[in-house]
């Protein structure tokens, strides 16, 4: 009876992941079709744009660079909260092995491999790295909002440009992560429900977390920074193609697109993030070829970062797995 039930649950398992699959790569598919439609309408709009300066592009993968340099920072913050030390060559390729595994695999599945990285290589279980994956995006959040909502009222203030839905949907994304950061909920544990008892135990080790105040501080100064280099690397590719956009502007688009980077459903936030980083900018006056172009330019240097300085992490990835036992 028992092993009957537990081929049932992972045949529901099995199944919830294929949905979700299917559902994250038909986002991709639709959106690749827009793209491709609305570049072969408007083709000779875009060959003028592909004449983009290669020293803007250079500068804003460089940006990139050291934003992806801060990331390994605030996840090595986490680790070393829950005593995992991780040498300098090994928690930059890791954590880059992480990024490349997220841009090609959908739900997060870089992070899964880092997870059983972790497990396997330094024993930190899946609870903890589920936690600190759960507290970043918290933070990420909380980061974005305040400063999509001081790049929304300089807009107001000093050029007359009020959005109010963009304004309402940054509050409310403030104010609940306001309230899971500085409020976080106690989940009352119950012997009757393994689910309940492992939403507990994660509960306290976040509450643990949200209250160690200089662990919540540098990775908050780390988050801006890594917000304010991904918005400089964004003003470059605008300068680089001939349309450059206010700091304010560039600012929002980069919070709103790093919120939107959090949704796992496809390969890199594939065609959610850049939705967003091609629509927001468009409420400024950036026209959409313009918009995509510097999208399309934004993912080739991100992507080409993580493969050259993330292929090492997924080797250590697959070759961890292969080689210990769990």
């Amino acid at each position: 009876m028992k092993s009957e039930l537990e081929t049932s649950k992972t045949l529901i398992s099995e199944s919830s992941q294929r949905r979700q699959w299917l559902l994250g790569l038909s986002v991709v598919f639709l959106f690749f079709v827009f793209i491709v439609y609305y570049v072969s309408v408007h083709w000779v709009e875009f060959c003028s744009l592909w004449h983009f300066s290669y020293r803007e592009t250079t500068l804003a993968g460089f940006f990139l660079f050291i934003g992806f340099l801060l990331n390994c920072y605030q996840i090595n913050l986490f680790l070393n909260k829950f005593g995992v030390r991780l040498g300098l060559f090994e928690l930059i390729f890791a954590t880059h092995g992480m990024m490349l595994g997220n841009m090609v695999i959908p739900m997060r599945g870089g992070s899964g491999g880092l997870a059983i990285y972790l497990k396997k290589a330094h024993q930190l279980n899946y609870g903890k790295f589920a936690v600190i994956y759960g507290g970043t995006a918290i933070l990420v959040g909380l980061v974005n909002a305040v400063m999509g909502l001081i790049a929304l009222s300089f807009l107001a203030i000093n050029h007359q440009i009020f959005e109010s839905t963009l304004t309402a949907v940054t509050i409310l994304l403030l104010i609940a992560c306001i309230y899971l950061t500085l409020f976080p909920p106690r989940l009352k544990k119950s012997g009757s429900s393994g689910i309940i008892n492992l939403l507990g135990r994660l509960n306290e080790s976040w509450v643990s977390l949200s209250q160690d105040f200089s662990l919540m501080i540098k990775v908050t100064v780390s988050l801006i920074i890594i917000t304010l280099t991904q918005t400089l690397a964004l003003c470059f590719i605008y300068s680089a193609i001939s349309r450059p956009l206010s700091f304010s502007a560039t600012l929002i688009t980069s919070s709103l697109g790093a919120v939107a980077n959090l949704i796992p459903i496809t390969p890199g936030s594939l065609g959610v993030f850049d939705t967003v980083i091609i629509e927001v900018p468009r409420l400024f006056g950036l026209d959409m070829a313009a918009a995509i172009v510097a999208t399309a330019l934004f993912r080739i240097l991100s992507f080409a970062i993580c493969f050259v300085i993330g292929l090492p992490g997924l080797y250590c990835f697959f070759n961890v797995t292969r080689s210990r036992k769990p």
